[in-house]
């Protein structure tokens, strides 16, 4: 939905050594998913994926986390958009729901609910862009700028809201998936 040059890709394409932490990545994943709706899971839904995440740094423990949920949003648009003659997407698709989803009267249900929960996780990318940011400056003398000792001291909380965000955005997209 946005436009992005060029450049822009380039510069945010990973590296050609880059090896993403799969293991990691499916443990997030399998952590957030078919949880029920509510403040109480999804707050120990988020303390789960903090302790298994202790390793790394803040900026990445939300990164990660986004990009869980990222490997099972992808790939229902990506079975989604598949042709009616593919049988690999339409079975995986089948084991997935997405039929379920897609069907006429059920994506036009839910239409609004996808706008919102792709608003969410848009700007819950922007949260995590921002504590990057910070993560960058806080290599600066604070005596410099002491604004910034207090913004990278709310750097963990942040991180735990980016992931309450995303561990909620996963629940509300089973409840679609699942027609409820």
């Amino acid at each position: 939905g946005t436009h992005a040059t060029v450049e822009d890709l380039e510069e945010k394409a990973p590296k050609a050594s880059f090896s993403p932490p799969i293991c990691a990545l499916k443990n997030i994943s399998c952590e957030m998913q078919c949880k029920a709706p509510g403040e109480e899971i999804a707050h120990k839904t988020a303390l789960t994926i903090l302790n298994k995440l202790s390793n790394y740094s803040w900026d990445t423990k939300a990164v990660l986390t986004l990009a869980a949920f990222a490997l099972d949003y992808g790939e229902f648009w990506q079975i989604a958009q598949a042709p009616a003659s593919d049988q690999l997407a339409k079975s995986v698709g089948t084991l997935r729901r997405v039929p379920i989803l897609l069907k006429r009267p059920t994506l036009q249900k839910h239409r609004q609910s996808l706008i919102e929960l792709n608003n969410v996780i848009k700007a819950t990318l922007e949260v995590i862009e921002c504590i990057f940011e910070l993560e960058k400056l806080s290599n600066y003398d604070t005596k410099d700028v002491p604004a910034l000792s207090t913004g990278v001291e709310h750097i963990p909380v942040d991180v735990y809201w980016a992931i309450v965000t995303v561990v909620a955005s996963t629940s509300q997209f089973c409840c679609l998936i699942n027609d409820e």
